[in-house]
């Protein structure tokens, strides 16, 4: 999961552990990508809570990173928020007499679903890109830099058979905007993307799945595909795209696309 949180802890003596005098955080990227971590620890001793950690680093594949933290409150608690859904992360407890103590996270599951919508796209048999996605690298929320995003489904309207593909990487034409677009109205500070919906032509890349779409002559017929548990392909630095192709002559579609963002 990648957001995880403990429960409130204390730095009282309790399960054979003395006073603690450190929390340390150790984290094992196994996935295929670096990953973006953000760490706050929350001391709870106060209301509000103030930060007595807050740490926004990156952890590349097969790398291991320890952070280590001392504590001086009663009351505190450690959240962790990261793009990388193999990334694994351990969290010990060190009294005084350097015990350790494993701490057990809970996943939380906060996110929304990020979407564009393109109509009058005509296309032939050429892959035509119809909705690019990226990572804005403007955006300065750490928990948006360290989400973890991850296609999560198309739908395509089409009056004849229409092949689809989702492609990593590769470059398009037209401008990567943020939201709000003029068919999405999303403020700019719920996510963590940018998207393109111009764009008419697309080089390189490499596919990630495609499938075909039925067209019904005179009518439209929905291609709908859920991507989110059929797709392990995680944004990172690079656009995903949806590209559509006609297999019977020119035709106009319309084509939704959509991403899953977790923070």
């Amino acid at each position: 999961m990648p957001y995880l949180t403990t429960d409130t802890l204390t730095s009282r003596p309790a399960r054979g552990l003395g006073t603690i005098s450190q929390i340390v955080v150790k984290m094992v990227n196994n996935g295929l990508s670096k990953a973006v971590v953000y760490i706050t620890g929350l001391n709870n001793d106060v209301t509000p809570q103030t930060f007595f950690a807050q740490e926004l680093f990156e952890v590349n594949y097969r790398e291991v990173v320890t952070r280590t933290y001392n504590i001086t409150q009663i009351y505190f608690q450690l959240n962790a928020v990261y793009s990388q859904e193999l990334l694994q992360i351990q969290i010990f407890l060190v009294d005084t007499a350097g015990i350790c103590s494993t701490v057990p996270m809970e996943p939380l599951r906060v996110g929304r679903i990020t979407s564009e919508f393109r109509e009058d796209i005509a296309v032939t048999a050429a892959d035509f890109p119809a909705i690019s996605f990226r990572r804005n690298a403007a955006i300065a929320i750490p928990e948006a830099v360290a989400s973890e995003i991850r296609t999560n489904g198309l739908e395509i309207l089409a009056s004849t058979p229409i092949r689809y593909k989702v492609i990593a990487g590769g470059t398009v034409n037209g401008t990567f905007v943020n939201f709000p677009t003029p068919t999405t109205a999303i403020p700019v500070t719920a996510t963590a993307l940018q998207v393109n919906y111009t764009s008419t032509t697309i080089t390189g890349g490499r596919v990630i799945t495609q499938g075909l779409g039925s067209g019904i002559a005179g009518a439209y017929q929905n291609a709908a595909v859920n991507l989110l548990n059929q797709l392990l392909y995680n944004l990172t630095d690079e656009a995903v795209t949806l590209t559509v192709s006609s297999l019977a002559g020119a035709d106009n579609v319309a084509a939704a696309f959509r991403m899953s963002e977790l923070w």
